[in-house]
C-alpha cells in the first residue's frame, strides 16, 4: 500500500477523534469567535474526512464535494459570521444558559448516548461505528447550542454543526450522496443563512440587542 493510500485511511478513521474533540470545544467556549473558529476546524476535519474517502474510491464527485465543503464552511461561512459580528457590534460572549463545566458534561452525556444509539445499527453492516456515532452527536450538539445558547448568531451556528452532522451520517450510511443533493443541501444552507443573518439585523435595530431570550417578554 503505497504512503498516500495509507494516509487517507488514517484521515478517514481518525476523523471521528478530532470531530468529538470539537464538539467539546464548542461546549466550552466562552466567546462567539472562538465558536466560529471551532466550526471552521470541525468542517476542516469533515473536508479532510471527504477528501479522503475521494482518494479511497477515486471518486471525482466527491472530490467535488470536498472542494465545496471548503469553499462554504471552511472559509465562507467563518468570514460570513465574522462579518455579521462586526456590521452587528454585539457582545462577543456566547451568552450561555449552562456554564461551561454543565455543557462538558451534557456534551459527554450525548456523546455516550450516540455510541449506544449506534451500536445495534452498525453491528450488522459494514459502517464504521466511530464515525456514525461522532454524526449523531454533532447533531445533537447543534440542537443543543439551538437551545442553550441565548444570542442568535449561537443558535444559527448550532445549525450549521446540526448540518454537519446530518452530512456526516449521509457520508458515512450511504458512502456519499449525488453531487446534485450535495450541492443542493450547501444551497440550502446558504440560503437559510442569509435569512437568519436578515432576521439578526431585524432583531438588532428593533430591540438594540441579539439576546432571543428576551423576546418572551413580547408575550401577551
Amino acid at each position: 500500500m503505497e504512503f498516500a493510500d495509507v494516509a487517507a485511511v488514517k484521515v478517514v478513521s481518525t476523523s471521528a477523534v478530532f470531530l468529538m474533540m470539537t464538539i467539546v470545544l464548542l461546549a466550552v467556549a466562552r466567546r462567539i469567535s472562538t465558536s466560529i473558529l471551532v466550526f471552521g476546524l470541525q468542517s476542516a476535519i469533515i473536508t479532510a474526512q471527504v477528501a479522503g474517502t475521494a482518494y479511497l474510491e477515486r471518486s471525482i464527485e466527491a472530490w467535488v464535494v470536498a472542494g465545496l465543503i471548503f469553499v462554504v464552511k471552511v472559509l465562507g461561512i467563518p468570514y460570513a459570521f465574522f462579518w455579521l459580528m462586526e456590521k452587528l457590534k454585539s457582545r462577543r460572549d456566547v451568552q450561555a444558559a449552562t456554564t461551561p463545566a454543565q455543557s462538558v458534561l451534557i456534551v459527554v452525556i450525548m456523546i455516550f448516548v450516540s455510541y449506544a444509539a449506534v451500536r445495534s445499527y452498525t453491528f450488522g453492516i459494514r459502517v464504521p461505528e466511530d464515525a456514525l456515532a461522532a454524526a449523531v452527536a454533532l447533531i445533537l450538539t447543534g440542537a443543543f447550542l439551538m437551545v442553550s445558547r441565548r444570542k442568535a448568531l449561537m443558535q444559527m451556528l448550532g445549525l450549521l454543526v446540526l448540518e454537519n452532522g446530518i452530512f456526516l451520517a449521509a457520508l458515512t450510511t450511504t458512502f456519499g450522496m449525488p453531487l446534485i443533493i450535495e450541492m443542493g443541501i450547501l444551497f440550502d444552507v446558504l440560503i437559510g443563512l442569509l435569512l437568519m443573518g436578515i432576521f439578526a439585523f431585524r432583531i438588532r435595530d428593533t430591540f438594540e440587542h441579539l439576546d432571543v431570550s428576551r423576546l418572551r417578554r413580547l408575550r401577551g
